[in-house]
């Protein structure tokens, strides 16, 4: 389900860089807390209408997806892996998907973009919101079927809803704002995806223990394989990598349009087909 840039590049990349990092004092929040940095510059560099301005951005926001991956590699590599760290990224991650798009959305602000058949009902602003609605719900989706299918096929259950509960009942009144957020982006998914809001004492998994047994016999099914392939270039990483080649090609205007048409309807059938394969494993 890993994005093919991070698994075939950029953690062989973040390797070699956590080798270095491992002789300093470096922590693996501060790798992370530096990607927004990078981020906010690639989202300023896209404010212009250069194409060495563009592939600039592109840069720099691939620097911040680099480093993505080195936080969690050098957290393993330094055992330093901890709820807190986990949350802090899930911040950064979505503050640098915030100031990218902060640029783009000032980019075609400052340089509107041709008039096509979608102008007589979706303005500039509203694909860009499709395509960042698309995008939500990429990450959304992506991260709830890797907890489901990692923890059905490695532990023999689905700890969607048990791993959200552990991170409600930690929070307290010393709790982070990122602790909160993650929670937050965790409830979101719950909402969407059980069609219920969570709550810690009585909330349940909605995948019985017949359909856990089911998808665990169907883990080398061709159907279970596919569906891996599917998530690999629909998860939020993989929208990422596509912009930023939107980014490189000059063709920024042309992506943000087909991730609002093509890539919502793309998104929308595979979290349908993910379903329909979790609720009719029992049957089959």
């Amino acid at each position: 389900m890993e994005d093919p840039f991070n698994r075939y590049y950029r953690y062989p990349v973040a390797r070699w860089i956590v080798r270095a990092l491992m002789r300093t004092p470096v922590t693996p929040n501060q790798v992370t807390l530096v990607q927004p940095l990078f981020a906010a510059l690639a989202g300023y560099l896209v404010t212009f209408d250069e194409p060495r301005a563009l592939v600039a951005g592109a840069l720099a926001f691939e620097i911040r997806s680099i480093l993505d991956c080195v936080d969690g590699a050098l957290a393993r590599a330094k055992n330093l892996v901890s709820p807190a760290g986990h949350a802090v990224d899930a911040v950064a991650d979505w503050l640098g998907v915030a100031f990218l798009y902060a640029g783009i959305f000032r980019h075609f602000h400052l340089h509107p973009p041709p008039a096509g058949p979608w102008s007589a009902y979706v303005s500039t602003n509203g694909i860009l919101l499709l395509a960042l609605l698309q995008a939500a719900l990429r990450s959304f989706a992506a991260d709830y079927y890797k907890l489901k299918y990692c923890s059905v096929f490695e532990r023999g259950r689905d700890e969607t809803v048990e791993s959200l509960r552990s991170k409600v009942q930690a929070l307290g009144p010393s709790s982070s704002f990122f602790a909160h957020f993650d929670v937050f982006i965790g409830r979101m998914g719950h909402l969407w995806f059980e069609r219920a809001w969570f709550d810690p004492a009585r909330s349940r998994s909605s995948t019985s223990a017949e359909q856990v047994k089911q998808l665990i016999r169907e883990e080398a099914s061709p159907l279970a394989r596919l569906l891996g392939v599917l998530w690999a270039v629909s998860n939020g990483d993989a929208f990422l990598s596509m912009v930023v080649l939107t980014l490189l090609v000059n063709q920024l205007w042309l992506g943000q349009v087909f991730f609002a048409t093509v890539g919502l309807v793309w998104i929308l059938a595979v979290v349908f087909l993910n379903g329909w394969f979790v609720r009719a494993a029992s049957r089959r």
